[in-house]
């Protein structure tokens, strides 16, 4: 069998007088790398968010220690604060069926905001700004539970999962700034989670905070009270699709058809928020 013969063959005579742009395929590889990248950039971000809570939940725990550490030294009166949040989260947890393992640990920011987030390894944290609204301590325990239930599903490790993964991807191209970038998404975790989590994870922590509410006290007062406290995130109209958070409106009409369909009561007793857990005044402008 005679071998393939190997020769350079000269270019069209007629190269230069194309039509085509020389740019064009040059613009057309750089869309398809593009398109290509972002397609990988999706499919890694599901599939991290996929795997990050199945992890055991004592390494996200490690992981947050190491992030955050220990909490700093408190005031007396902040160390009580801290430890009556810490024994009604206790209370509202024991009502949740955590997985083995699990437990969450809650502080006080001394912050006007009026919010509270759960970040790494169980971590919960409530802004003053949003303790000095509160009037009872069902209103509290019900957004403890929302709270709670956000750790219970891994919603946290879902997030900062997928947000590392994207990371990593894009470090093949940008070696430095991703390298960069990922170093302030640990160390940033704690905002994280004030970004907001997606829509059906905020439907889902309702929902632990209603069965909760109803475990604990036997009617879902607290929570109705807790979702008129909190900012309004109403929508524009048109856009609610766009927010991650269902609206107030929303919130509510699913709390009193989740309610009706348990034959639970919106309202009932109201016990007042401790005094032990009431922050200082916010100071004077």
């Amino acid at each position: 069998m005679t071998p393939p013969r190997l020769e350079n063959r000269l270019p069209p005579e007629d190269l230069l007088e194309r039509d085509e742009h020389p740019l064009r395929e040059l613009a057309w590889l750089m869309t398809a790398s593009l398109a290509l990248l972002a397609v990988l950039v999706l499919l890694t971000g599901l599939s991290a968010r996929w795997l990050a809570p199945r992890l055991p939940f004592a390494y996200e725990a490690a992981l947050a220690q190491r992030v955050f550490g220990a909490p700093a030294p408190a005031t007396p009166e902040a160390a009580q604060r801290r430890a009556a949040l810490q024994a009604l989260a206790d209370r509202v947890a024991a009502v949740m069926a955590l997985p083995p393992g699990m437990r969450v640990v809650v502080a006080d920011e001394p912050s006007d905001l009026v919010n509270a987030y759960a970040t790494l390894g169980g971590r919960i944290h409530v802004f003053h700004g949003l303790l000095r609204r509160l009037d009872s301590e069902e209103a509290l325990a019900a957004l403890l539970a929302h709270e709670i239930a956000h750790v219970k599903h891994r919603h946290v490790a879902a997030n900062l999962g997928h947000g590392l993964a994207v990371v990593l991807l894009l470090s093949v191209i940008t070696p430095d700034g991703a390298a960069q970038a990922a170093q302030g998404l640990l160390t940033g975790a704690a905002q994280l989670a004030l970004l907001g989590y997606s829509r059906d994870a905020e439907r889902q922590a309702d929902a632990e905070a209603l069965a909760a509410s109803l475990a604990l006290y036997g009617h879902a007062g607290g929570i109705g009270a807790l979702f008129t406290t909190l900012p309004q995130r109403d929508a524009p109209a048109g856009t609610a699709w766009l927010s991650s958070h269902p609206d107030t409106a929303e919130r509510l009409a699913a709390l009193r058809s989740a309610a009706a369909a348990r034959g639970a009561a919106l309202g009932g007793p109201a016990t007042p928020l401790p005094a032990a857990l009431r922050p200082p005044p916010a100071p004077a402008k």
